[in-house]
């Protein structure tokens, strides 16, 4: 056996072969909430399993739009995660450009502070944050969602954003300062271009945060009107069973934005890089 069979060999081995495992395991559950949403419901209990429906159906995707309403939890959801989004991404902007680049007093206290933000359950806080939600009188709003999402994220982003404002080197603002720019037309000018690709991470963390938000919304919403995705989702359990099949299609179109949200993202990375090099 020669030496490129043997490397071929060994390529097969110990790269193509675990790689074609592993997505075949993270794809698998995918495949089946597919496959159970073309289905009826009688067949979803039929044996044998049917890894193909017999008949495929598109009835339990039309009933969400035209009997449950799912457009206007569609609505709400997306009002609730890109408005979280924009509030997230500009406070982190500044406040992560601060902790990098200025030392002041009370710096170490702030980091200490944030961390301990992330140690409380959502549980833990549901009641405070259910008073504090009612004496502003936010309940049935969503914009106590889009509060109580934008403080919950807000921490774990800006660490996200001072970490990768640590990566890029003050000579970069030196330099455009140097050349007559302001520090705000340096941030602006300069500094953004090369952040574009950390400014999408950090945004795409605070909207699937904000899209997947539950336990506060259980708490804080119970009109159906104001329903998001994940609260609607409730609706096919019902006293004599669950309808697995239009729960599979809702499963399906709920997590649509998201998987868009990400094809996008590694476009846009790869975009931001190449856009944000810095050439001598």
């Amino acid at each position: 056996m020669n030496s490129k069979l043997k490397k071929r060999l060994a390529r097969v081995t110990f790269l193509n072969i675990p790689l074609i495992l592993l997505a075949v395991f993270v794809l698998a559950p995918f495949y089946w909430v597919v496959n159970t949403s073309f289905k009826t419901s009688r067949e979803v209990f039929t044996t044998p399993i049917t890894y193909w429906p017999y008949e495929p159906i598109i009835s339990n995707y039309t009933n969400l739009f035209t009997q449950m309403g799912f457009g206007t939890y569609f609505l709400n959801s997306f009002f609730v995660a890109i408005t979280t989004t924009v509030i997230v991404g500009f406070l982190t902007l500044l406040g992560g450009y601060a902790m990098s680049r200025y030392q002041f007093k009370g710096k170490t206290f702030v980091y200490i502070l944030l961390l301990l933000t992330q140690m409380f359950p959502a549980v833990v806080l549901m009641i405070p944050l259910f008073q504090t939600m009612l004496s502003l009188n936010l309940i049935n709003n969503l914009w106590s969602l889009v509060i109580v999402c934008s403080v919950t994220s807000l921490p774990f982003c800006l660490f996200m954003m001072m970490g990768f404002y640590n990566l890029v080197p003050t000579t970069l603002e030196e330099a455009a300062q140097a050349d007559g720019c302001s520090l705000v037309g340096a941030v602006f000018r300069v500094l953004l271009p090369v952040m574009a690709p950390s400014i999408v991470a950090v945004s795409a963390f605070a909207f699937i945060n904000a899209w997947n938000v539950y336990v506060y919304a259980v708490a804080f919403i119970t009109r159906t009107d104001n329903f998001t995705i994940p609260l609607a989702l409730r609706f096919f359990s019902g006293e004599v069973g669950i309808n697995y099949a239009g729960l599979a299609a809702a499963a399906v179109v709920s997590m649509m934005p998201v998987l868009i949200l990400f094809a996008y993202i590694q476009r846009h990375l790869v975009r931001g890089a190449i856009s944000g090099a810095v050439k001598g």
